[in-house]
């Protein structure tokens, strides 16, 4: 398993992502009836679940993206990685679990064919983890894609979520949804903060994520005390907390 590894930062991969961006693969319109908040956990650290426990404490349910090459290992930065227990503790829980490639690949840099390929071992992996639901979600490792990537992931998953920060409202592309992240700083708490007013204000559907979540999260990962506030700020001002398959038919990008 490859644990650090850095997406392109050249002018010709930024121009990219900025094509990606404008080009809708999967264009839906997000129209719900009440603003709608979806918490998520990227790749995902068994610390994930106190995110888990924290979202379902306030009546709602969260989404855990599952890179299946992490399955059982031990991240020397985010520690202990979800397992077949946690898989079946999480849907038990009525929480989604939903899809992040097998090698986390870069879904920008990376054929067609080989994303395809990872995405398959990523749901054959959680088959045989005994996660035996359809896995209707996708994020997309780093936040990247290509628009051809997007495109297939549009026919396979109701959701694909990148890293693009925003609030879904109007028409999006549910195969390139945004989201905020939520982190350790300041800055962080004020951006997502500013965020969740702008979703209740617009009545959109904003994605929250994260890695690890605890009372000293590491830097990929969220203190719990924010994902509280959060949480509550978002109850308190009317809006949903879904997890992202239930959020894309509350929001009537699916049915």
């Amino acid at each position: 398993m490859q644990w650090a590894y850095t997406p392109s930062r050249t002018f010709p991969a930024r121009v990219q992502r900025r094509v990606v961006q404008w080009r809708k693969a999967c264009q839906a319109t997000v129209t719900p009836d009440r603003p709608v908040v979806t918490f998520t956990f990227d790749d995902f650290p068994k610390s994930a679940l106190n995110g888990a426990d924290i979202v379902e404490k306030h009546g709602g349910r969260a989404g855990f993206y599952a890179c299946t090459s992490m399955m059982g290992q031990r991240s020397p930065v985010m520690g202990e990685m979800f397992d077949a227990d946690t898989l079946a503790e999480l849907r038990a829980r009525g929480h989604e679990v939903g899809a992040h490639t097998h090698s986390h690949v870069d879904c920008a840099r990376a054929r067609l064919e080989k994303v395809e390929r990872d995405i398959g071992e990523n749901l054959v992996a959680l088959g045989e983890a005994g996660h035996g639901e359809t896995v209707s979600a996708f994020a997309f490792p780093y936040g990247e894609t290509s628009y051809a990537a997007k495109r297939w992931v549009g026919d396979v998953f109701a959701t694909g979520r990148g890293i693009l920060p925003g609030v879904n409202t109007g028409d999006v592309d549910r195969s390139q949804l945004r989201a905020i992240e939520l982190g350790v700083s300041a800055w962080h708490r004020r951006r997502a903060l500013a965020a969740l007013k702008t979703c209740i204000e617009t009545k959109g559907w904003l994605f929250f994520f994260t890695h690890d979540v605890g009372a000293s999260p590491t830097s990929y990962g969220a203190p719990t005390d924010l994902i509280e506030e959060l949480a509550v700020r978002a109850l308190e001002d009317g809006a949903v907390l879904a997890a992202p398959t239930l959020g894309a038919v509350l929001c009537g990008v699916i049915d």
